[in-house]
């Protein structure tokens, strides 16, 4: 389809068209003022006076017909809607109640309709250009529907001049009353782009890794997950909410835990959509009033953010007029969308969408809307989920604070197409993540109880945004593949008891060491470790301790705290993260460490002194070192934790290092 064939522009708009390239006035054009006209592939239409959304009967307009072909030529010079720099802005301080407009707005079929209105007032600030218009939508349909999620960003016209995007409702409003964001606040929307990063800074709000686990090991890493990546009331920042098409089995089962505390803390609004391109959407016959979606998630689901088109001028298109999230810069493919119908609502009305072809990228997330450009789509994250025998393949919008929650959700969600949505399982969940770095990260993990899928979803977004937050700079995440396979009930064992072959021992030998568990409804089970007594180990204590995986994690980040000084030590910390199926054995001795950026280092005493009165709690230091570890997989997750004295002796007859 050409992008140019499909316009809407009011007598008035073609008048400004006209008369600023020929020099005639409106009134030698067209005679008179007529009502606005939808010029699309269809013909001429005019709403219906009732505020019905069908077709309105046929409005024939020799001018129009007269001067098709030259506004088909006008566009191909000039945009791909109305420009900025051809439509005049009116601001706040020049209207009043009483005034009168319409909204453009798309509707059922594609067909933009022009919705009466009357201005109310005008709100002043409460912040720094934070004044609102009001307006009262007229009409018998808006009058039962109310503002609809989806209208955000549609034009408000008084006269031939654009006041802004309406962009706010209230739940549950007696009336469709709806607050519109001033057009001269947007237009400053591409510039601050360029000047600026991006609005969330999530290496200052990052939890460390023991943080992470210890709310892994308590049982809420999915609130400490979302306290960190969307603290509450993030999703309060636009009264009028966001309408999300989400399409395809994946999303229609991740309504659920993880994937909707995410969900209401952004203040989305759910509405079912097409799980891909689809093929009846416009492609590329953009202006202002049309529906756009920002596309979060494509492939065997699809998952976009829909609005509407505030203006167009050449590649630059303003919508939404609120924050999408208001994360500063982004990289968003942006793509063409139709409306399917609105869902009325006593609480909240919302557009049924489909999202079609990616025409451009948003690129701009600010409190005043989002701006972007008409042209290259920005690269997405490939990640790949293998749930039992299905493969999933997905695209997702790389983003600091995005990547990480989406992954969490399609990670739940996937899960749940093939498994079950709650009751007693176990998850064993493999995920490996390819780095620019070239380094390798791979990570197992066991989840078990009521709620694994959740836990497993928000360990998934844990370990992702961990990394994008990372503050070092670094090569991007290029790829994600995880594995996860589920059984119903319970497996995690319970330790009987752990016996060391002996309880003194010398510097050389291997120890060997007994650990029984049991798991329920099964019989015990006894596996055998065997791990190595340092050769250079001097008389006197020596430590045992012997855990699963996830303890040891904990016990190992609290007793030996580490600071990255460089992305790969960041790929180091993460690689301490132990799964519950993993028994590990570590032996260890009195004596103090000293911690460095990227691990630490065995120091004297006097030296851990000095240094302490100088540094004071600035000083991280461990009192045990780890001499020797060893690690068994115990079938299946495991809880153990114990620690057991032994005693180095030296062995008889040795003479200096001849042993």
């Amino acid at each position: 389809m050409n992008p140019f064939s499909h316009s809407v522009l009011t007598d008035d708009h073609i008048a400004i068209l006209v008369n600023r390239t020929i020099g005639k006035k409106r009134t030698e054009i067209t005679g008179e003022k007529r009502p606005g006209l939808c010029v699309s592939d269809f013909g001429p239409w005019k709403p219906d006076p009732t505020g019905n959304l069908g077709a309105g009967p046929e409005y024939n307009n020799p001018v129009m017909t007269r001067i098709r072909a030259f506004i088909v030529v006008l566009l191909f010079w000039g945009a791909w809607g109305l420009p900025v720099a051809a439509l005049e802005v009116i601001a706040p301080s020049e209207v009043k109640a009483g005034d009168r407009g319409v909204c453009i707005t798309e509707v059922e079929g594609g067909r933009l309709l022009e919705i009466p209105f009357e201005i109310l007032g005008v709100v002043g600030a409460n912040q720094p250009e934070g004044e609102m218009v009001l307006i009262r939508l007229e009409g018998p349909r808006f009058e039962a529907v109310g503002i609809a999620a989806g209208m955000s960003g549609s034009p408000v016209m008084v006269g031939d001049r654009l006041l802004g995007a309406l962009a706010f409702g209230w739940n549950f409003a007696a009336e469709p009353i709806a607050g519109v964001t001033p057009f001269n606040r947007m237009q400053g929307l591409a510039d601050i782009s360029e000047n600026s990063g991006s609005g969330f800074e999530a290496s200052a709000s990052r939890p460390s890794l023991l943080e992470l686990a210890t709310a892994q090991g308590q049982g809420r890493l999915a609130e400490t997950v979302l306290n960190w990546m969307v603290p509450a009331g993030a999703g309060e920042q636009q009264d009028l909410p966001l309408v999300m098409a989400s399409g395809g089995p994946v999303f229609s089962m991740a309504g659920r835990g993880f994937a909707a505390d995410v969900w209401q803390r952004l203040g989305w609004v759910t509405a079912p959509g097409g799980g891909g391109i689809a093929s009846d959407v416009p492609a590329g016959d953009l202006v202002p009033g049309s529906m756009i979606a920002g596309v979060l998630v494509s492939g065997d689901a699809s998952l976009s953010a829909g609005g509407t088109v505030t203006a167009i001028d050449g590649t630059q298109v303003w919508a939404f007029g609120h924050p999408f999230l208001g994360a500063g810069d982004v990289a968003m493919p942006m793509a063409r969308a139709s409306v399917v119908t609105i869902l009325p609502s006593l609480a909240s009305s919302f557009k049924v969408f489909n999202a079609g072809e990616m025409i451009g990228a948003l690129r701009s997330d600010r409190r005043h809307g989002v701006w972007g450009t008409l042209g290259p789509v920005p690269d997405m994250l490939p990640l790949q989920i293998r749930s039992g025998d299905t493969n999933y393949h997905f695209e997702v919008l790389r983003h600091p604070l995005l990547t990480p929650l989406l992954t969490g959700i399609l990670v739940g969600g996937a899960h749940q197409v093939r498994g079950r949505g709650f009751g007693l399982q176990t998850i064993n969940l493999h995920l490996e993540i390819g780095l620019e770095t070239g380094e390798p990260l791979a990570l197992d993990q066991v989840f078990d109880g009521p709620d694994a899928p959740s836990q497993a979803a928000a360990w998934t977004s844990a370990v992702v945004g961990y990394l994008e937050a990372s503050p070092f700079a670094s090569g991007d995440i290029r790829a994600i593949d995880l594995t996860m396979d589920s059984v119903n009930g319970l497996e995690r064992a319970s330790v009987l008891d752990i016996t060391p072959e002996r309880w003194t021992v010398e510097p050389g030998e291997r120890l060997g060491i007994r650990v029984r568990f049991r798991r329920p409804g099964k019989p015990v089970e006894t596996v055998r470790m065997d791990i190595e007594i340092p050769r250079e180990l001097a008389e006197g204590r020596l430590d045992l301790v012997v855990a699963d995986g996830a303890s040891w994690t904990l016990y190992d980040l609290q007793a030996r705290p580490t600071r990255a000084g460089t992305f790969s030590d960041e790929i180091r910390l993460l690689g301490r993260l132990r799964s519950s199926r993993e028994l590990v054995a570590a032996l260890e001795v009195p004596g103090g460490s000293l911690v460095l950026s990227g691990g630490t280092v065995a120091a004297p005493v006097g030296l851990l002194t000095t240094l302490r009165s100088g540094l004071g709690s600035e000083l991280q230091t461990s009192k045990f070192r780890v001499v020797s570890e060893t690690t068994v997989d115990a079938g299946g997750p495991v809880a153990a934790a114990g620690r057991l004295r032994l005693v180095v002796k030296a062995r008889s007859g040795w003479i200096g290092d001849d042993r």
